[in-house]
């Protein structure tokens, strides 16, 4: 009877030992591992315990120690949320960090919310901030959060200047604005710039606005978990003088400044001339007179003013009048002459503006020598003068001994800057842009791992 028992011990025994190191397998037979749980249609069930904190093991109990020091891996399933905004939990897996003494989550919490500009705002520099459409104080935006802790406010804005003013080159504007986010009745403010820029060398003078520039801003904020916070987007435009309108919708003149040729005569076709003369002997040419000489001054072509005295029993006297009338009080003079004077014969060449009565300011030119002279050049000079009244530009010459010289006068020019204003009318393309080309965007986002 007792032997009988000693082998049922040690079969007892035997079978004990093998089953402890033996791998376990739960809807399966054939386990690939110490513990294999295979099904269909049923889960693994973890402890469910309320965790008041990630830093707080209780209430797990260690059953080796009977108390809360807990070994690594220990692993529960927490059913409480807290909101205390510092080391928070919410429903779901953790395990036990010995080495931090702290609660591991297995699955992160993520909430990111992304808001977007509706429609292109056009900037008003005198209207202080303006609502960026979407996104403004009248948009009632609003977030709620679904956890507490700290999140990223991320702001990404777009911002183009509106158009420059014409001129005669290249203008380029840095235009300037202020950004404003209000985040739960807190403002923050930030700059912005762009370009715009005028060219006028490309094509008839081109226009470049709406360059947008992007710039980003972040924002860190904690929030309470189940309270929501009110926000808004708006943009104040900084005005500049050389923007259209400087900035803004405006009524305005335009002036447009031009040049108005009064007398443009290069004599080719033999135009009459008007003039006064008097003549003595035998003269190659009868006072001035439109022909086409091989006597020409330096930058003179083909038919020229013409007046020779070089003939020796030639002595003549001759003055050429151009009239005009200006609409300014300046005009530009442009000609190309050549006076030729012979040793000792003492004539001379003299250039003025008259206005029916006397001369008017001092001579253009006024050569009178009695040496041998031969003045080959060209005259550029302006003059003022009173817009409406009848001038004439004269060219005289003086012959005092026979057989003296001659005079040449080719390309004459003389011209305005006339300043054209049109009518007042309202301008709005100086206005800038916001959003114009791509969209405002505000992305919320918790980024606060507990």
């Amino acid at each position: 009877m007792k032997k009988n028992t000693f082998i049922n011990f040690i079969v007892f025994m035997f079978v004990s030992i093998s089953t402890l190191f033996a791998q376990v397998g739960i809807g399966t037979t054939s386990p690939k591992g110490i513990l294999d749980v295979t099904s269909p249609s049923y889960g693994i069930v973890y402890p469910s315990v309320a965790l008041t904190s990630t830093q707080v093991a209780a209430p797990v109990i260690n059953p080796a120690t009977g108390d809360h020091t807990l070994v690594d891996g220990t692993t529960i399933y927490n059913t409480n949320t807290t909101n205390t905004g510092t080391n928070d939990v919410e429903p779901g897996i953790y395990s036990w960090d010995a080495t931090n003494s702290e609660w591991v989550t297995h699955f992160f919490i993520r909430q990111v919310e992304l808001y977007e500009q509706s429609s292109t705002l056009r900037t008003e520099a005198n209207a202080g901030f303006q609502n960026v459409p979407g996104l403004g104080q009248l948009d009632f935006q609003s977030f709620t959060a679904q956890y507490s802790g700290l999140y990223r406010i991320e702001l990404k804005v777009n911002h183009g200047g509106g158009r420059v003013r014409d001129n005669d080159n290249v203008n380029v504007v840095m235009t300037e604005g202020d950004f404003r986010f209000n985040w739960n009745g807190a403002n923050n403010d930030f700059k912005v710039k762009a370009i715009s820029s005028f060219n006028q060398d490309i094509g008839s003078g081109t226009n470049y606005e709406n360059i947008w520039a992007e710039t980003f801003k972040v924002i860190y904020v904690n929030l309470v978990a189940q309270q929501t916070y009110n926000f808004y987007l708006q943009f104040d435009a900084y005005e500049d003088a050389q923007l259209i309108g400087n900035g803004s919708t405006a009524v305005e003149s335009t002036t447009v400044d031009s040049t108005s040729e009064l007398i443009n005569e290069d004599f080719e076709g033999s135009p009459t001339i008007t003039q006064t003369n008097t003549l003595s002997g035998s003269c190659f040419t009868n006072g001035w007179r439109s022909i086409s000489t091989g006597n020409r001054c330096a930058d003179c072509a083909g038919i020229v003013m013409y007046l020779s005295s070089l003939n020796s029993t030639c002595r003549q006297n001759a003055t050429a009048r151009f009239a005009f009338t200006p609409t300014t009080t300046n005009i530009d003079i442009n000609f190309d002459y050549r006076f030729y004077e012979v040793s000792g014969r003492g004539d001379s060449f003299r250039v003025y503006l008259h206005n029916g009565v006397s001369q008017v300011g001092p001579n253009l030119i006024n050569i009178n020598n009695s040496g041998t002279v031969d003045t080959n050049t060209s005259y550029s000079g302006s003059a003022t003068v009173i817009p409406g009244t009848t001038y004439t530009l004269r060219f005289e010459y003086i012959n005092t001994v026979n057989g003296a010289g001659i005079g040449v006068v080719d390309h004459l020019i003389l011209s305005e800057t006339v300043t054209t204003t049109t009518p007042p009318s309202t301008v709005t393309e100086g206005r800038g842009y916001v959003g114009g080309n791509v969209p405002c965007y505000i992305e919320i986002s918790y980024i606060d791992e507990n």
